[in-house]
């Protein structure tokens, strides 16, 4: 049915003014479509991380030795409860390991990762052509001279070869300078990201690093990123000077905490989350940093005044618990700000919308890092890594080809663990059954009032006589059957199948219980190089995802931005840590070995005194001994050696002089003989 109006009611339809409606630009009550991209992936991610966050927990169970609550139910409906134990069997292997990788990611005096010039090293341009001009210039007083000694004209194809001779040993004298050269580079710029490390807290990073490893089925490492750090400085009359500057930092990240996309195999795929914790003084430090937005930033610590949380997690209560934090499962802490920090594609228009710079298609989708703290976005710019990579680097202790989460030391060692425990749990309820004999009585001959379930020792029961019952007793006693001895041949059964299922026997952390091929010195260092191997894909997963790449990042942002051109070369950077575990030892005692051999005259006029020096230096660094001090420098043994000889020489030329021939002396003598007088002849 169709309603005709009128003319006055066109008339009054058209004159009126519509509704301009509610503007949600300006609001600060809605989100942006940045916030909003953000907060969808957050969902996403959150919830395919479900199961895996069931596995955090129960890895973290098993470091922590404490059953979960449905697990203390079962039990206590299965057997009454009478003895709850947890055998620290996992506990044992993860601090063995932990100890072990420790020992060799972060060793004392140096560093498990180097900075080595390329092996063919590039020529830049300039030399190449100064090797060229130089080559023809040769050639050309080569031709010259042939000419003026014999009268002819070298033919054209030989005095191309001629040139491409000389070229070719220039080339070589070139490149063994610029190797050098490069060698001394690398050397510098070693120093320099050492330097940077250990500002920037890299070893307490990597050490809590390695603790997760060993814990989770993946460890991650954040940096370098840079955050303000407060420096003490002395000025003028030693008056302190405090300095909140922007530096590179490392840190750890929690597993609880990380967020991969659903299928991902790396924090480079995808859409990546990391869900941060900011104090106050922490998020206020922010501002000012390039990128960040101080507006937003004050916004949120108004808004936000008593703390924040980005969604309760249910992992949360009992992840507080198991860290120690709180026993207050309900509160978050007081001042705590969570921050979603997101790494990953964005579309072009959104971030037009929010005024990120460097947007050329509004289609396209661009590679970006976003911080989102509640429905503030505190800073969003396009990804600065000339690769586009992340500042993530993830390991896993055995990886899972094609996953993003491996299987850690409390997964490998699962099925052990419950059998020890159950062991223990019998255990201990056969000793206690066992530890006194057991007591029946006849209830109906009890005394008025005597209690039946309490005993303890020298107690008195009291009965009641019974003529019909003759000489029966009314109590009696018996010992319950005593099954330690067996029910520990089986525990240790199972400690010895999770040496084998997690790769870390018990003899690697001094348990003296071994026995067999690890009672002799010999025997015990095969042993060890057997375990060793299988320590090496764990430690070869970390000097690949994490040393190696972390270490690259920082020498890509030392070769971007320092201004030091001295450091700056044609260099790769090398792990060293996988390889460490098979040659540190075995190297040392070949250099003994060699400097024994060679510690006679016809091998020493071969080596020579400075190349001896060589292998005394670094025999001495891997003792950690004081090099400079033990071992004299180059410099040194060549002013030593140049003394020498000219001391050598001295003493030739007065044996030289004391054997030419002098002039003879004629004595004259008085008639009695008495020498008198005498002339040279």
């Amino acid at each position: 049915m169709v309603r005709q109006l009128g003319l006055q009611e066109v008339m009054e339809r058209d004159a009126t003014v519509p509704d301009p409606g509610q503007d949600i630009t300006g609001d600060a009550h809605t989100e942006s479509m940045l916030a909003g991209h953000v907060r969808l992936a957050w969902a996403r991610n959150k919830l395919s991380k479900v199961r895996i966050d069931i596995k955090l927990l129960s890895d973290l169970r098993a470091r922590r030795g404490v059953y979960s609550a449905a697990q203390i139910s079962a039990m206590q409906a299965a057997n009454g409860g009478m003895n709850i134990v947890w055998a620290p069997l996992t506990e044992v292997k993860c601090r063995a390991a932990s100890a072990w990788i420790r020992e060799i990611v972060l060793p004392a005096g140096e560093q498990p990762w180097g900075v080595e010039p390329t092996p063919i090293p590039d020529l830049p341009k300039p030399i190449k052509v100064a090797v060229v001009n130089k080559a023809v210039a040769q050639a050309k007083q080569a031709m010259v001279e042939m000419g003026q000694a014999t009268g002819e004209i070298m033919p054209p194809d030989e005095f191309r070869a001629l040139v491409a001779e000389i070229g070719e040993k220039l080339r070589d004298e070139a490149e063994a300078t610029l190797a050098k050269m490069a060698r001394k580079r690398a050397t510098r710029m070693e120093r320099q990201i050492a330097d940077r490390l250990a500002q920037g807290e890299y070893e307490q990073a990597m050490d809590a690093f390695v603790e997760d490893f060993v814990t989770y089925p993946a460890a991650i490492l954040k940096g370098p990123i840079y955050t303000r750090h407060k420096t003490l400085q002395w000025g003028a009359g030693f008056k302190p000077i405090v300095k909140n500057e922007a530096a590179p930092t490392w840190e750890r990240v929690s597993p609880f905490d990380a967020y991969p996309a659903p299928s991902s195999k790396s924090p480079q795929q995808g859409d990546f989350i990391e869900r941060m914790r900011f104090r106050r003084e922490e998020l206020y430090d922010l501002k000012g940093l390039p990128g960040y937005q101080d507006d937003q930033i004050d916004a949120a610590l108004k808004d936000y005044s008593n703390g924040h949380l980005e969604g309760w997690l249910w992992t949360e209560a009992e992840r507080q618990r198991l860290e120690q934090e709180t026993l207050y499962m309900w509160l978050s802490p007081p001042g705590v700000i969570d921050a979603l920090n997101y790494w990953g594609s964005v579309p072009g228009w959104k971030l037009m919308m929010w005024g990120v710079k460097g947007i050329e298609d509004e289609t396209r989708d661009y590679e970006c890092n976003v911080l989102l703290c509640g429905r503030y976005v505190l800073y969003a710019t396009l990804n600065p890594h000339p690769l586009g990579e992340r500042p993530y680097r993830k390991a896993c202790y055995d990886e899972v080809p094609g996953a993003f989460w491996g299987r850690s030391i409390p997964d490998l060692a699962a099925t052990p663990q419950q059998m020890c425990n159950a062991i223990a749990c019998a255990l201990a309820d056969n000793m206690a059954m066992a530890s006194g004999p057991q007591v029946w009585v006849h209830a109906d001959r009890f005394a008025d009032g005597e209690q039946t379930m309490e005993m303890f020792p020298w107690k008195m029961w009291q009965l009641k006589s019974d003529p019909t019952q003759g000489v029966n007793p009314g109590i009696g006693f018996f010992q319950p059957d005593d099954r330690a001895q067996s029910l520990m041949q089986t525990y240790e059964k199972w400690e010895i199948r999770a040496d084998d299922a997690t790769g870390i026997p018990r003899y690697t952390y001094g348990n003296e219980r071994a026995g067999g091929s690890a009672d002799t010195a010999t025997g015990l260092s095969m042993l060890m190089n057997n375990a060793a191997k299988g320590l090496r894909r764990a430690i070869g997963n970390i000097d690949m995802n994490v040393i190696s790449p972390t270490i690259e990042d920082t020498f890509n942002n030392e070769m971007l931005y320092n201004p030091d051109e001295s450091i700056k070369g044609d260099n790769i950077v090398v792990p060293r840590g996988a390889a460490a575990i098979l040659i540190r030892e075995s190297a040392q005692q070949r250099r003994i070995q060699f400097l024994t051999l060679t510690a006679n005259p016809i091998d020493s006029q071969i080596i020579t005194s400075r190349y001896r020096a060589a292998l005394l230096r670094e025999t001495a660094a891997a003792m950690e001994l004081p090099v400079d001090e033990v071992v004299p420098s180059d410099d040194e043994l060549a002013k030593a050696a140049e003394a020498a000889a000219q001391g050598q020489q001295a003493q030739m030329q007065a044996k030289g002089e004391e054997k030419k021939p002098g002039k003879k002396i004629r004595y004259e003598y008085d008639e009695e003989g008495n020498l008198v007088g005498g002339e040279l002849a």
